[in-house]
């Protein structure tokens, strides 16, 4: 029944940015029954939302060239680009439900966060790729993200909220290094 009514809250909520990014674009071209699979997986885990989403891979490669423009770009990075942009989707609509707080309030605390609870994440998140991330000299700095929304891990009323908000984080920051990684790539040989 949660997930049900996680997979309708996402629906009825969808996330509009101009312009689209890659990962947004090989997402929305997933049929809505796909999308709404996978999201209610993530209603009862990331994993089982990473799961549902790896049965929809070649829908997703086969959406990456036209999304990107050119038909080169690593397998590894499409998968990490969509992988993150679907744990945002499931990790906000999951702070939404828990504490109404919104996608908007959540990017929103990663722009105002300090440099190093931003540095901290990202760093984190280039191991995915095997590369280094920026220095991280306090790994509690990440903690930044959830105080600056009200939320802490000490109090159980918001652990699952203040666990969700450092995976969207964690997401964000792997969505931003697989793009970057991307958009960086020298032009596609003719």
């Amino acid at each position: 029944m949660i997930a049900l009514l996680f997979a309708a809250m996402v629906a009825t909520n969808p996330v509009v940015s101009e312009p689209q990014t890659l990962s947004e674009c090989i997402w929305s071209r997933l049929p809505a029954g796909d999308r709404s699979q996978v999201l209610t997986a993530y209603g009862r885990g990331m994993n089982s939302g990473m799961n549902a989403l790896n049965h929809h891979d070649l829908k997703v490669m086969a959406a990456a060239p036209t999304c990107a423009a050119r038909a080169d770009v690593p397998a590894m990075w499409v998968r990490s680009a969509v992988a993150a942009h679907v744990i945002q989707t499931g990790a906000s609509a999951s702070v939404l439900s828990e504490k109404g707080l919104d996608r908007a309030r959540l990017d929103a605390a990663w722009d105002a966060a300090p440099l190093e609870a931003r540095n901290c994440t990202l760093a984190n998140a280039a191991k995915v790729f095997g590369i280094d991330g920026p220095a991280c000299t306090d790994r509690r700095a990440p903690r930044a993200f959830a105080e600056s929304l009200g939320l802490t891990h000490s109090i159980r009323a918001d652990r699952k909220a203040a666990e969700q908000t450092m995976i969207y984080m964690n997401a964000k920051a792997q969505e931003q290094i697989a793009l970057t990684l991307i958009a960086r790539m020298p032009p596609a040989r003719q």
